[in-house]
């Protein structure tokens, strides 16, 4: 039986697909990963890719959608597995025992893990720990205001039992992943801290290319769950501690 449901979505990044596709073939645990592909029908040959490794696919889907979070709910419906973790193309399980020290924490049967992230660039380069990058520190546990003063976690590094996993609100195109993790720590979950890097997360992917219109929407997601008048005023200290921290980095 799968622990984990492992989903990637892609679209045109047959060089981000073909080095996530390698770190979860790669992975000691691979018999206990139920992966799953959704490919929004693209046309770079990441399909034919696909179609061609299919066998090493538990389950592909290869069809037009309606943007990112249209495709990852169309993963979560897919996923069998008690956890879903999200390693969409370009992103990667950091190490090949990931998965099985993973198993080793779910063995107590927490509702979310979570852990580091290294960020990498398009050729999978190591560029920084999210840990080290940030001006807050790296949690020990999570718990429901735990992103009032700003996301110092990554989506890939975050893994959630499918029971209490929404669908993702598809009226935010850049932060509905911020709101789904939000949304499920408001749910107080028992949480587990991996002591280690569990993902290695692409940079320049849809927020990045859309930044203006990503900072809105995290805004947004934060009022929404914190209040429109105290997250104001979070952001004030986010932008002055931001700031501190980049003249103490230099």
């Amino acid at each position: 039986m799968s622990v984990f449901s492992v989903i990637t979505i892609n679209y045109n990044n047959l060089g981000g697909l073909k080095r996530t596709y390698e770190s979860v073939q790669n992975q000691t645990a691979r018999y206990r990963i139920q992966w799953i592909v959704v490919d929004g029908n693209s046309n770079d040959g990441s399909a034919e890719f696909l179609r061609e490794n299919n066998k090493s696919i538990d389950v592909l889907v290869i069809e037009p959608d309606k943007g990112l979070y249209d495709a990852m709910n169309k993963g979560l419906q897919l996923a069998e597995a008690p956890y879903v973790w999200f390693m969409n193309s370009g992103d990667v399980i950091y190490s090949k025992d990931v998965a099985e020290k993973l198993m080793e924490l779910a063995a107590s049967d927490p509702d979310v893990l979570f852990g580091d992230t290294m960020f990498i660039d398009e050729k999978g380069h190591d560029l920084g720990l999210i840990s080290k990058m940030k001006p807050q520190r790296f949690p020990e546990k999570l718990y429901n205001r735990s992103f009032r003063f700003g996301m110092n976690l990554c989506h890939q590094s975050f893994i959630a039992k499918r029971s209490i996993c929404p669908d993702y609100d598809l009226q935010y195109r850049q932060a509905a992943d911020v709101d789904w993790i939000i949304g499920i720590l408001k749910k107080n979950p028992v949480n587990v801290r991996y002591n280690g890097v569990i993902a290695g997360f692409e940079t320049g992917g849809s927020s990045a290319h859309h930044e203006k219109k990503a900072w809105k929407e995290r805004f947004a997601v934060l009022s929404k769950h914190y209040g429109f008048l105290p997250n104001c005023i979070n952001h004030c200290w986010i932008v002055l501690r931001r700031l501190i921290f980049n003249l103490i980095g230099k």
